[in-house]
């Protein structure tokens, strides 16, 4: 069975690198890819050693969002709420583990993409890319929870805006609204990045003790509810007549 999803644990700097491995699908978030991912957080769990995790993709993009030869139209409301929940349990493992994460956003993303990324703690984009939470291009809400996540990470009003109007911004938007912690031009991710160098410096007890210290600050009882909620929600827009046809005309425009 091929990778979808590489781990690199590199000791020296005590960080873990989790790397989306679908380049000729932009990375787009399949089923298979879930299981992975998944395996591979609940492994990050456990890690007595790690103080730091970065979640990339493989180049040319960051994530295109879910895959929809997997997430497609033809599907009822009870199959769609189960299907949406597996990527929900990840983003919520990647908000509650117990280090500093980082979303290292080599390129474009998209929708689910940008939930992925919503569930990291810092943001850093690649100045060349863009980023949307589309989903609403599709007649459906964020359905992995990371809408819910985005109102934690933004300004609510700012997300509120952005959700709404499904819009697709650059790299500079994206740090001008918070969203991106900052923006880099390199296409490899490197240690010794100005933007990184400040995590590899600081101690194991340290980006432990803050993380530790955020997820102190949230109500992660109350957070999680939202989440569920979001999930519920997307599952009954899934089936409209709205959806089935916005996801026809995707796969239309695609095989021209």
């Amino acid at each position: 069975m091929s990778d979808d999803v590489l781990l690199y644990l590199d000791q020296n700097n005590q960080t873990a690198i989790v790397t989306l491995n679908r380049p000729e699908k932009r990375n787009a978030i399949s089923l298979k890819l879930i299981e992975q991912l998944d395996q591979i957080i609940d492994q990050l769990h456990r890690d007595q050693q790690t103080k730091l995790v970065m979640i990339t993709g493989s180049s040319p993009a960051f994530c295109a969002g879910g895959d929809l030869n997997d997430f497609h139209g033809d599907i009822g409301q009870e199959e769609a709420h189960h299907l949406l929940k597996k990527m929900q349990n990840v983003l919520w493992k990647i908000t509650t583990l117990p280090m500093p994460t980082i979303g290292w956003m080599n390129g474009l993303a998209r929708g689910g993409g940008m939930e992925l990324a919503s569930a990291c703690d810092f943001r850093f984009v690649n100045e060349t890319g863009t980023y949307g939470f589309t989903q609403g291009q599709l007649a459906i809400s964020t359905g992995w929870g990371g809408g819910t996540l985005l109102y934690e990470r933004i300004h609510p009003q700012e997300a509120y805006y952005w959700l709404v109007n499904a819009d697709v911004r650059s790299a500079v938007q994206l740090k001008e609204i918070g969203f991106a912690q900052g923006v880099f031009s390199s296409e490899q991710l490197e240690f010794n990045h100005p933007l990184i160098e400040p995590y590899i410096k600081r101690s194991y007890e340290q980006l432990r003790h803050w993380k530790s210290q955020w997820l102190t600050n949230q109500d992660l009882q109350m957070l999680k509810i939202r989440m569920d909620k979001e999930v519920e929600a997307c599952s009954h827009m899934w089936v409209s007549r709205e959806h089935k046809e916005a996801v026809a005309n995707f796969f239309k425009r695609n095989e021209k």
